[in-house]
């Protein structure tokens, strides 16, 4: 099987196949690496080499479009659940008496979950942001 090496330095392109493999040595080192077997390669001061990992361009296309279909889905459900249930509803909110369809109801309550729950999770990201700008001003 032939593979691509993806370290920075080989700029050539060059492929390997498992048996002429270059394995990068680290020359800084004092004591002398251990030699690199066929079933592990290894790196200087006995750590195990990483193996390169597949594109994944076209893995986050594909869960793009999955996630587009899942979408167009839900929606669908969602207008034929709102096109089912017309029938008119009082509410009294806030001291406001109106009448819309249920399903067009329970869709408003569901937007104001969402933007509620939105709210919230934007509020925690800023958080762990700022924390972990605060570590790295300290690591500094």
């Amino acid at each position: 099987m032939t593979t691509r090496s993806h370290h920075p330095d080989d700029t050539g392109g060059s492929e390997h196949t498992p048996e002429t493999a270059v394995v990068p040595v680290d020359d800084s080192a004092s004591e002398s690496p251990a030699p690199a077997t066929r079933d592990e390669p290894r790196t200087g001061r006995g750590r195990q080499a990483t193996t390169a990992a597949p594109d994944s361009a076209a893995g986050r296309l594909g869960s793009a479009w999955v996630g587009l279909v899942l979408g167009a889905l839900v929606t669908i459900l969602l207008l034929i659940f709102i096109a089912q249930n017309t029938t008119a509803t009082e509410v009294q909110y806030l001291g406001l008496h109106f009448s819309l369809p249920l399903g067009v109801l329970i869709l408003f309550a569901a937007i104001a979950g969402a933007l509620i729950m939105a709210l919230f999770a934007g509020f925690r990201i800023l958080q762990l942001r700022m924390r972990a700008r605060r570590a790295r001003k300290v690591t500094r």
